[in-house]
C-alpha cells in the first residue's frame, strides 16, 4: 500500500485478509489534518470487510475516494449504500 500524508493508494487486494492493514494505514491517513484521498485505482479484489471500513473513514466527513471502478460502484448499491462513498 503507497501512503504518503493525504493520500492511500493500495494495490492488488483489499479483502478481510488485508482489512487490518488497511485500517493501519486508514488511521495513519486520518492522523493528518484536512481533505485526505483514497485511490482505489489500483485496488484489484475489494470485499465487504474494506468496504465497511471505507464506509467507516467516510463518516468523517475527509475522505475523497478517487478511481472507483464500475464494479466497485455496483457492489456499494447491492449493499445497500444509497449515499457516495466520498462526502
Amino acid at each position: 500500500m503507497e501512503l504518503n500524508d493525504r493520500q492511500l493508494a493500495p494495490e492488488g487486494d483489499l479483502t478481510i485478509f488485508e482489512a487490518a492493514e488497511f485500517k493501519e494505514s486508514l488511521l495513519k491517513l486520518f492522523s493528518n489534518e484536512g481533505l485526505v484521498c483514497l485511490d482505489v485505482t489500483h485496488a484489484k479484489r475489494i470485499d465487504t470487510a474494506a468496504i465497511q471500513l471505507m464506509w467507516a473513514a467516510r463518516k468523517s466527513g475527509r475522505l475523497l475516494v478517487t478511481g472507483m471502478s464500475q464494479d466497485l460502484k455496483s457492489k456499494l448499491t447491492q449493499l445497500g449504500f444509497s449515499e457516495p462513498l466520498s462526502e
